[in-house]
């Protein structure tokens, strides 16, 4: 019973709109070295466009009965938040990183883009593609695609991404809210676009 209702709490703490940022937070914690000033800054913007102002949308899209939950449990209720998601995506990458600094972190964002206007096409053909594992593929992707560029192994970050990630998958199959093969596409999904995102800064 207390196992049930951790793994249903992890599922709403690994919501995939909060990953993005705390993403963001570890990269300015454990690798850049820029201006504090800057890095607040930035971090506070990307707070705003991944996390508050969706959250915002949410509540608005829920009040008019559009969403049930902040699950998006049905594809069809996928397409309104993902698209405005993406749009807060472009602004976030043409404005937040266009001075040009924090290279690999603008990448991921082109990298979350991207999977956003996947997930976005699969929710309108109706696939129901797992956003949770999305992200954390994403997520996984990107610390690894950095240790590659880096030289440098970001091991117990990664370790715990995987562990993690196991911990999201059990989370989603106990609340009956995906397939295996919607969580198996999902990290996929997130891996590969953060390979192909980081091939531009690596290479």
């Amino acid at each position: 019973m207390v196992m049930k209702w951790l793994l249903k709490a992890w599922s709403y703490i690994s919501n995939p709109i909060f990953v993005p940022a705390l993403v963001s937070l570890w990269y300015f914690v454990e690798v850049s070295m820029s201006d504090p000033n800057m890095m607040r800054t930035k971090m506070y913007l990307i707070l705003i466009l991944t996390a508050a102002i969706p959250l915002l949308l949410f509540l608005i899209l829920k009040v008019l009965k559009a969403v049930s939950s902040i699950h998006l449990e049905a594809a069809r209720e996928r397409i309104t938040p993902l698209l405005l998601y993406c749009i807060l995506l472009i602004i976030l990458v043409r404005g937040v990183f266009k001075d040009g600094s924090h290279q690999p972190l603008y990448y991921f964002f082109i990298g979350v883009l991207m999977a956003s206007f996947v997930a976005l096409a699969l929710a309108i053909v109706r696939y129901k593609i797992s956003l949770h594992m999305l992200a954390m593929g994403g997520a996984l992707g990107f610390v690894l695609m950095l240790s590659i560029n880096l030289g440098i192994t970001f091991l117990n970050t990664i370790v715990f991404l995987i562990i993690a990630s196991g911990i999201t998958a059990s989370s989603r199959l106990l609340m009956k809210a995906h397939e295996g093969h919607e969580l198996w596409f999902g990290i996929a999904l997130g891996l590969a676009s953060q390979v192909i995102a980081a091939s531009y800064y690596i290479l």
